[in-house]
């Protein structure tokens, strides 16, 4: 591949993520990061998904599956907040609302793809956000490093 196509295909993935990114690509998740876990029962009732929880040693998982066939865990505390939510699916979920307050982050982040056509990483003020796709099939994580209850691992604790 040259290299002009392959900065062309770096641009366009770059401008798919911010505009999925912006305009929300459906209406599919409500999480807000380091939101409580009342919002989980929120994004249930306004979404229509299956949920299914699961208790962890650091807190519990609230598993939601759409009919859409995106799934959305969402990761919290034993003290009750969202540290942490991850997705994946036929399409990028509307991280204005997935992130809450830390959206703002994302929108300032200079989103040229890194390491990869198909890959998001960003690094914030107490924000992590690593996303990945291609056309109906995207996955992504999110987590506020300082939500993160101690002895958790990351790279192992979240799927």
């Amino acid at each position: 591949m040259s290299a002009s196509l392959a900065r062309l295909c770096r641009v366009i993935v770059a401008a798919s993520v911010v505009v999925g990114c912006s305009l929300g690509g459906g209406r599919d998740a409500r999480a807000t990061l380091g939101g409580d876990v009342a919002s989980v029962a929120v994004n249930q009732q306004r979404l229509g998904g299956a949920l299914q929880v699961q208790k962890l040693a650091s807190g519990v998982r609230h598993e939601l599956h759409l009919s859409s066939g995106m799934v959305i865990h969402e990761y919290v505390s034993a003290s009750g907040a969202v540290y942490a939510i991850t997705w994946r699916g036929p399409r990028m979920p509307d991280l204005r609302e997935l992130l809450g307050p830390y959206f703002a982050q994302l929108a300032r982040h200079d989103s040229h793809p890194r390491g990869g056509h198909h890959r998001m990483t960003m690094t914030g003020a107490d924000l992590e956000i690593r996303s990945s796709g291609h056309r109906r099939s995207f996955e992504g994580r999110a987590w506020v490093p300082s939500l993160v209850p101690a002895g958790v691992h990351l790279d192992t604790a979240l799927d």
